[in-house]
């Protein structure tokens, strides 16, 4: 079970204990961890170390010493005496009030800005759910297949898309040498339609999807040319993804990224329900993730900020004792991503993807591995990012 990480700071140390310890003893506390400051230097330390956290709520003398430290996409609420005080962050909350009533509407306020950010990127139609990462080698494409075979296995209608440059789809999948495409296959055809027959393109699409049998989802094969590989541009991306939810036939859309992240994944995360970006224990790779979330803020600023909000880490193949929960793919109550430009939610741990060789990953995956991302999936449904629809 995923716990919210909650960061409170007041003035008032016994206020502080007594909220911990109602948190502790309830059943709020079977799903949030507090985390209690009762100065401002102690909560920047905290924000500015990049912990965990998923909702903030703190005094307004407290919350505007810690301003600039604040993490984008983490709602932040103000304890105020009476209403009318604070309005610039969130929400306004009574400090003092019953602390059952006080902890539901932080509970209502955390899941009334993530309903949002899920909602946002999704425009009816299918959900679109895209895989990233800053570099390569992290299990990107093991996940995203993974998660197409688990969604299509609860009865969504799945069309797998891979936006790599350099995608080696039909290794993933045993598809057989695909080295030399047939005649009017693949992304570059259909890259040509949306330019110069756009009114063409559904047909093709209709006509040259694939599905694999063991996958249970749709896909087209990759451009059969380095021009159109390197030529790819976001609007062509935004294009393929409007054309997949016009055909109204799939419940759900996983965008396979290239690594890092530019004006395409931007454009792409604009269209998305939900971004899970993958990182590791490994502190090159997240440095990477740092340098890739930092270059875009500083590039796309406020547009950014508010995109990102859609963002979720996956830690993949995390290196843990045998037998402990990690090892099972839950994440640790206390484990984070020490990023140093802001924290963000960390949606799951995954351990190893595949017991040997990977033909085809999507189903030679270890038991722990399906079991992680089923409850990935089980976590993505109840937050709205992917919904099943009642046929």
């Amino acid at each position: 079970m995923v716990r919210y990480q909650l960061a409170v700071a007041v003035s008032e140390l016994e206020y502080a204990r007594r909220l911990a310890e109602y948190v502790r003893d309830s059943s709020f506390g079977e799903h949030w961890q507090l985390t209690a400051f009762t100065n401002p230097a102690s909560l920047i330390q905290f924000l500015k170390g990049g912990y965990a956290v998923d909702l903030i709520a703190a005094q307004p003398a407290i919350l505007a010493a810690a301003a600039p430290h604040l993490p984008a996409g983490v709602p932040v609420a103000a304890f105020v005496a009476a209403k009318g005080q604070d309005a610039q962050y969130d929400a306004e909350l009574l400090q003092y009030q019953p602390l059952p009533e006080l902890l539901q509407s932080l509970a209502a306020l955390h899941g009334a800005v993530r309903s949002s950010a899920v909602n946002a990127g999704s425009e009816g139609g299918a959900s679109v759910i895209a895989i990233g990462s800053a570099s390569g080698g992290v299990g990107k494409t093991a996940l995203a297949l993974k998660l197409a075979n688990t969604a299509a296995k609860h009865g969504c209608r799945v069309f797998y898309l891979t936006l790599e440059r350099w995608s080696a789809l039909e290794v993933w999948l045993g598809a057989g040498d695909q080295r030399v495409l047939p005649e009017g296959e693949g992304m570059s055809q259909l890259l040509y339609h949306l330019k110069a027959e756009p009114d063409k393109a559904g047909a093709w699409l209709a006509q040259h999807r694939k599905r694999h049998p063991a996958l249970k989802a749709d896909f087209i094969l990759p451009c059969d040319n380095e021009e159109d590989r390197y030529s790819l541009l976001p609007v062509d991306a935004v294009a393929m993804v409007e054309l997949l939810r016009a055909t109204r036939q799939y419940d759900l859309i996983l965008i396979d990224l290239q690594d890092g992240m530019g004006e395409l994944e931007l454009s792409i995360l604009r269209k998305s329900s939900l971004v899970l970006w993958l990182v590791t224990d490994d502190l090159s790779i997240q440095r990477k993730a740092e340098l890739a979330f930092g270059c875009a803020e500083r590039r796309w600023k406020e547009d950014f900020q508010s995109l990102s909000r859609r963002i979720r880490l996956v830690v993949n193949r995390r290196i843990t004792p045998a037998g402990g929960d990690e090892a099972e793919g839950r994440p640790p109550d206390m484990f984070t991503i020490k990023l140093r430009n802001g924290s963000r939610s960390i949606a799951a741990a995954l351990p190893e993807a595949a017991e040997g060789s990977p033909s085809p990953v999507v189903v030679a995956a270890s038991p722990l591995y399906k079991a992680a991302v089923e409850r990935l999936f089980q976590q993505l449904v109840s937050e709205g990012g992917i919904r099943i629809a009642n046929r």
